[in-house]
C-alpha cells in the first residue's frame, strides 16, 4: 500500500508525533544520501527531510551547504558549478528527481528550500513540478518564498522554516499548513499557541551548531510537549522515544484549542 502523506492528513487529539530523518537517517549513513534515505524508510520513519539547490546548468540537486567547503574542502558554490562538474567532485550526489523517485509511495518528504530569490525559485519549482505529489512538502524560509510556492504550486503543502515565529499567522493565512520551531523555542505554550492557530508544529531538535542532535531524555521531553512532528538525525532514537511516550501524555499535550 502506498504511503499516505503526513502533510495533509488531519490531526486529532492524542495523535503521536511524526518522526522524520534530518537529511535522512544521517547518523547511520552519509547526509542526504541514497543510503540515508533508504535506512530511514527501513526503520519506519514517517518522513525524510533533505535540502535542495540548483546547479549552474539548472539541475536540482540534494545538497545542504551553499558551497563544497565543509564536505569536500572546495570553496566553490553549488550555483557556480554545472552538474557534471559537481558530480566529478561528489560522485554520490543525488538529483532531486532521483531522491523523489526513491521516496515515491514509500515515505513523505520535506524539501528544505534553500533558494530564496523569487525568479530562481520559480525556475526551480517548474523543474520539480513533474515529480511532485501531496507527500512532498516545501520548507520555505520566508513569507515571500512561501507565497511563490503557493502561487506556482497551489496543491503543494508548505511548511514554514522561519526565523521569526511572528510570521507564522501570515503563513497560515496564505494556506501554509506547518510551522517549524527550534527545540530551544519549542515550549509547550509555544507549540499549543501555533496549533491553536490551525498550524501543525514540527520541532527541529538541536541547535544551529549541532543541528539534529539530541539526547534520549531530551527527546522524551520534546515529545511530551505535544508537537505534531519531530525531526532529528537519529531516527532510531526518535522512534524509540515515541514508543515510550505514555498515551495520556500524548493525549493531553496534543489537545487543540478552539
Amino acid at each position: 500500500m502506498d504511503h499516505q502523506s503526513i502533510w495533509t492528513a488531519p490531526r486529532t487529539t492524542g495523535d503521536a508525533a511524526f518522526i522524520g530523518g534530518h537529511r535522512g537517517a544521517s547518523v547511520e549513513a552519509g547526509e542526504n544520501s541514497t543510503e540515508a534515505f533508504e535506512q530511514a524508510i527501513l526503520l519506519g520513519a514517517d518522513f525524510i527531510e533533505f535540502d535542495w539547490r540548483l546547479t549552474r546548468d539548472h539541475v536540482p540537486v540534494v545538497f545542504h551547504d551553499k558551497d563544497l567547503q565543509r564536505l569536500h574542502r572546495d570553496p566553490r558554490a553549488i550555483e557556480d558549478l554545472t552538474f557534471p562538474e559537481l558530480e566529478a567532485i561528489d560522485p554520490g550526489i543525488m538529483t532531486v528527481k532521483a531522491a523523489l523517485e526513491t521516496a515515491r509511495g514509500r515515505i513523505s518528504v520535506l524539501l528544505d528550500t534553500k533558494i530564496t530569490e523569487p525568479d530562481t525559485l520559480l525556475a526551480g519549482l517548474d523543474l520539480l513540478s513533474p515529480w511532485l505529489t501531496d507527500s512532498v512538502a516545501f520548507g520555505t524560509r520566508s513569507l515571500e518564498a512561501s507565497q511563490v510556492v503557493r502561487q506556482r504550486l497551489p496543491e503543494s503543502p508548505v511548511l514554514g522554516l522561519f526565523t521569526n515565529p511572528g510570521d507564522y499567522p501570515d503563513l497560515q493565512a496564505m494556506g501554509g499548513l506547518w510551522a517549524r520551531l527550534w527545540e530551544t523555542d519549542a515550549s509547550q505554550t509555544a507549540i499549543r499557541s501555533l496549533q491553536d492557530q490551525s498550524l501543525n508544529v514540527i520541532v527541529m531538535v538541536g541547535q544551529h551548531s549541532s543541528v539534529g542532535v539530541i539526547a534520549p531524555e531530551a527527546m522524551d521531553t520534546v515529545l511530551s510537549r505535544g508537537p505534531d512532528a519531530v525531526m532529528l538525525n537519529d531516527v532510531r532514537l526518535g522512534l524509540s522515544a515515541r514508543m515510550r511516550l505514555p498515551v495520556t501524555a500524548a493525549t493531553q499535550s496534543n489537545t487543540r484549542g478552539g
